[in-house]
């Protein structure tokens, strides 16, 4: 394989695909993919979604027909009705990747932290925190809305008072959030997630942050939610992290509050704006009180108290 023989192929959906399905739907062509993404456009949930893959080499549209076609009845997903004129298949450009990701993904700051990718060869800003996340994960580099909401939440209770002894970081993804938590207390943290690949992003993040894994620092596993044999040893938890979607928040709103300490903080996130009010009524209903609400964008972040 050269870099002449690549080539992209993009293909907008309809909008009424989930976050799920999309990315099932983006999994059919993975065995022959190097790499694939999805996103809507303009960032907006209204908006349609664009997919994109990289081949080594340039498909037959009618073939990646047949095989998105199986995907969507293996996991019975709704019909795309793509037609062989709907992808947009060209030759990859031949670019420095490294440029174009520091191009795309330059530092930025939340607060006191300072985050950027391993490209980046600058100063760190003095008296900022620095947090090193690489872009090129599809678990999260600090750049979406509810990120950012959860981080400021963080810095918001330290600024408070708030000193966890014991943190979790459900869902972690890259594990950016319980890299911060950890970088602003010092606290043992108890990262999960139901991918192993997060998991391993996350081990690689702890290590160029320069944290070491494993007791009082940071724990990243690999299990099914509050399911996970760890998340029963370990608790309870005085914070509890939660950036991951409006439905699965919701359903596990009893056993997240199950293993919170009393006078503990749970800070929940992965919703629209229009979705927070159901978020917030689920953890009422388990006792909890909304202290504070964050939208960035047409993204929420709830703080809730269990007392």
């Amino acid at each position: 394989m050269t870099q002449d023989n690549l080539h992209t192929i993009r293909l907008n959906i309809k909008t009424d695909y989930s976050d799920e399905d999309i990315m099932l739907l983006a999994e059919g062509l993975a065995d022959e993919a190097l790499s694939s993404a999805a996103q809507r456009q303009d960032r907006k949930h209204t908006k349609p979604w664009t997919l994109e893959w990289i081949f080594p080499e340039k498909p037959e549209a009618k073939e990646l027909i047949a095989k998105l076609a199986l995907q969507v009845a293996v996991h019975n997903l709704p019909d795309p009705n793509v037609k062989p004129e709907d992808f947009l298949i060209e030759k990859t450009p031949d670019i420095n990747w490294l440029e174009k990701s520091y191009q795309e993904f330059p530092p930025f700051s939340i607060g006191p932290f300072f985050i950027h990718g391993s490209h980046y060869q600058g100063n760190i800003p003095p008296q900022q925190i620095e947090l090193k996340i690489d872009a090129a994960t599809a678990f999260g580099s600090g750049e979406h809305e509810t990120t950012k909401g959860c981080i400021q939440a963080m810095l918001d209770l330290k600024g408070k008072g708030l000193c966890p002894w014991n943190v979790l970081d459900m869902g972690t993804g890259s594990g950016i959030l319980a890299l911060a938590a950890w970088k602003l207390w010092k606290t043992p943290i108890l990262a999960v997630d139901i991918e192993e690949e997060s998991v391993i992003v996350t081990k690689r993040h702890a290590q160029m942050n320069g944290v070491k894994l494993g007791g009082s620092t940071l724990t990243a596993i690999c299990g099914d939610g509050f399911n996970t044999p760890e998340v029963s040893q370990k608790k309870p938890y005085e914070l509890i992290l939660a950036n991951i979607l409006a439905g699965p928040v919701i359903e596990m709103s009893g056993d997240l509050v199950a293993v919170m300490d009393d006078n503990s903080y749970c800070i929940l996130s992965g919703m629209l704006v229009e979705q927070a009010d159901l978020v917030a009524s689920a953890y009422e209903g388990e006792g909890l009180t909304l202290k504070k609400k964050y939208d960035i964008g047409e993204w929420s972040t709830l703080v809730m108290h269990k007392a």
